[in-house]
């Protein structure tokens, strides 16, 4: 209709009726102001009742192009991948948001100037999600992170950065901020922050103010001032023009910690490199600290009118004895209620030191964690998945069915010894437990998330229970569990479903895992109790032991068993097998060289599965006659152990080695020919 009246069509702009040419045209205003104005980013206005919404990378970098944005108010709606803006390889560069005051003074006829830039001065809440792979590497300033430089006004709040990669020859540089004069709350960093001077592994200056938040990115710098958490924690003068004096601000740090490693040359600490005026409260750090001058546990270096109060480092893991301010604990003290609450701590479930509840602690089993905080950080979703860094963590995601469906990342081998502090026999499996104590169909939650090992192992995990026993008591459809080792297992089961690993796999994968220790019950497998997923390229060497369907793998095989071996003894009085006791399923480029006693070298038993009468197979598998003590098997071949270290057993039967070709690329096995048996590609040469 505009374009009708804007082409000067007279019909329509000379009615006859003149009322029906008023209407007209009142109707034509009233449509030209109601026309919705051109959304920026994913939606909102940018108003405090209706904040713009950051939904992709790409809103971000837009956000970062446009200054006269900075003022206004975000929220993040999404979890937001960069990985497509690193600059490398013809990608584009990330465009950091907010540029950093600089803070260069000069004196001359005209008094003291004070140079800037633009800073961020709107509020950024992410809404809880994270924004991963930053890389700000020969970024266009100096002053490198996800915000350049953050105003007085400024507000980032409910944010993780996870897997940074951010890199200066200069200064200052942080994975969220690098020069902070406004304030931070509840946000956290992971990855590596690399400077030369104000280097920190969330905000490199600070002048502002941080709190609920922490840190456990790896931080190192080539000058000074390097700090787990903050490099540099300042008071300082803020000028508000030429020749104009203006505030003294000081940094505050409170409520926060921090755990990665830091390195450096001068004024270089675990929370903070250098408290020059600053204010730290109730913090700790926990990280590895190295430098060569003004090197501290917590604080590297500090003034007469800075002030480090109700603060504590681990005397041990940081492999410093002083600090400038804080006090040093053992890491038994550290993972001690009372050493905190003595200090005016506010924890969860006490009010004598206060009720908001900022800190909670699994005593004897972790360090201090913040109350907003799940398990060691993430948020588990698949590009930033829980991490799961101590006994504590292992423990509450166990705890807690509602997450059983997310993603999880170990970041360290956990000693589940019961000996040690806080730790416990188990009488139900950790994660996924049966919650009927009779003998039945499972009765609970079952795992259907993901759980990557990331390389690292569980050990001494001690149970002594019923039914669907094991680290994970029953995995569904969509659960994955990988790259993980159980070592020093000690399960006894009275009941069934019992494994090193798993005790039932309704649906689930198992790849690339290993298990060790001694497993006992009915229907038990070194790794895996009863199988009815997938269980490929994993290997147990488990003592196995029980009554029926008993095997050194997997006790009861209803589904698909690859690329796999056993090498653990077993024992059973019926239906027992050096890899798998019961086989109803398929059983491929398998074999085992356990001693058995009671049952066959590789299978047990092997029986018709299905209305139509389809067999258990074991496709091009073998078992080693004289280790095993067995010279028959309901499965496989067998052969002596010279053969079975011979790989012309193995290329003849279709096995993809490294090194060859005719049977695949995959390159899913090697062998040190004539002195070991065959290895999965991933264990060590």
């Amino acid at each position: 209709m505009a374009r009708k009246v804007a082409g000067g069509d007279r019909n329509m702009m000379t009615p006859r009726n003149p009322r029906i040419c008023c209407y007209q045209l009142l109707t034509l205003i009233t449509c030209l102001f109601v026309l919705p104005a051109h959304a920026k980013y994913s939606g909102g206005t940018g108003e405090p009742n209706d904040p713009y919404q950051i939904a992709t990378a790409e809103d971000l970098m837009l956000l970062g192009e446009d200054p006269n944005d900075y003022d206004k108010r975000f929220i993040l709606i999404a979890d937001i991948d960069l990985s497509a803006f690193d600059g490398k390889e013809g990608r584009p560069a990330f465009n950091i948001i907010g540029d950093s005051y600089e803070h260069l003074i000069e004196y001359g006829t005209d008094g003291i100037v004070r140079l800037e830039g633009t800073p961020f001065t709107g509020v950024f809440d992410g809404n809880g999600h994270t924004i991963s792979h930053l890389t700000a590497v020969n970024a266009q300033t100096t002053c490198r992170g996800l915000f350049g430089g953050l105003a007085s006004s400024g507000q980032i709040l409910n944010m993780g950065v996870v897997d940074v990669n951010v890199t200066s020859s200069d200064g200052p540089v942080g994975s969220l901020v690098a020069y902070n004069h406004g304030t931070v709350t509840r946000c956290y960093s992971t990855g590596t922050v690399i400077g030369a001077s104000d280097v920190g592994g969330l905000v490199g200056s600070n002048i502002g103010s941080i709190s609920e938040s922490y840190s456990s990115s790896a931080v190192s710098g080539t000058g000074e001032n390097v700090g787990g958490l903050v490099g540099s924690n300042r008071e300082e003068i803020v000028f508000s023009g030429p020749g104009m004096w203006g505030d003294l601000c000081q940094g505050r740090v409170f409520s926060a910690y921090s755990a990665g490693s830091v390195s450096g040359r001068r004024a270089v600490g675990g929370l903070v490199g250098d408290n020059s005026g600053g204010d730290v409260t109730q913090c700790y750090s926990t990280g590895l600290v190295s430098g060569t001058e003004d090197v501290g546990g917590l604080v590297g270096y500090k003034n007469d009118y800075s002030s480090v109060t109700s603060c504590f480092w681990d005397i041990q893991t940081s492999g410093q004895a002083t600090s400038a301010g804080g006090t040093g604990k053992t890491t038994a003290e550290m993972q001690t209620a009372k050493t905190f609450l003595e200090a005016g701590w506010d924890f969860v479930g006490e009010t004598v030191n206060g009720s908001d509840d900022i800190w909670k602690i699994s005593e004897g089993l972790d360090y201090p964690r913040l109350s907003w905080q799940k398990y060691s950080g993430g948020t588990g979703e698949p590009n930033d998945p829980y991490q799961i860094a101590t006994a504590a963590d292992l423990i509450a995601l166990g705890e807690t069915p509602e997450d059983y469906d997310k993603h999880f990342l170990l970041t360290a081998d956990i000693d589940l010894d019961p000996n040690l502090p806080g730790r416990k026999v188990f009488d139900k499996t950790v994660i996924a437990p049966d919650t009927n104590d009779v003998e039945s169909d499972f009765q609970g939650t079952s795992f259907t998330g993901v759980f990557d090992g990331n390389g690292y192992k569980i050990s001494h995990l001690t149970v002594t229970g019923g039914s669907y026993l094991g680290l994970f008591g029953s995995l569904a459809s969509g659960a994955e569990v990988k790259d993980l080792g159980v070592a020093d297992t000690n399960i006894v089961g009275s009941g069934l479903y019992v494994g090193g690993l798993v005790g039932y796999n309704n649906g689930g994968t198992v790849a690339q895992c290993y298990s060790t220790g001694a497993v006992s019950a009915s229907r038990v497998g070194g790794m895996v109790g009863e199988n009815y997923g997938t269980v490929t390229q994993s290997h147990s060497s488990g003592s196995v032991s029980g009554h029926g369907s008993v095997g050194g793998l997997v006790g009861w095989n209803g589904s698909d068993v690859t690329h796999c071996y056993s090498t653990g003894a077993v024992s059973g009085t019926s239906y027992v097998g050096g890899l798998a006791g019961m086989n109803l399923g398929g059983l491929t480029k398998c074999y085992s060289t356990g001693a058995v006693n009671g049952g066959g070298g590789l299978v047990g038993a092997t029986v018709a599965k299905g209305a139509f009468g389809i067999r258990g197979w074991a496709i091009d598998c073998f078992w080693d006659i004289q280790t095993s003590g067995r010279t028959w098997s309901d499965g496989g071949t067998g052969k002596t152990t010279a053969e079975m270290q011979t790989a012309k057993t193995f290329l003849d039967a279709g096995w993809d080695f490294v090194g060859e070709t005719a049977n695949g690329t995959q390159d899913l096995w090697w062998i040190n020919e004539g002195k070991d048996y065959p290895r999965l590609w991933w264990e060590a040469q």
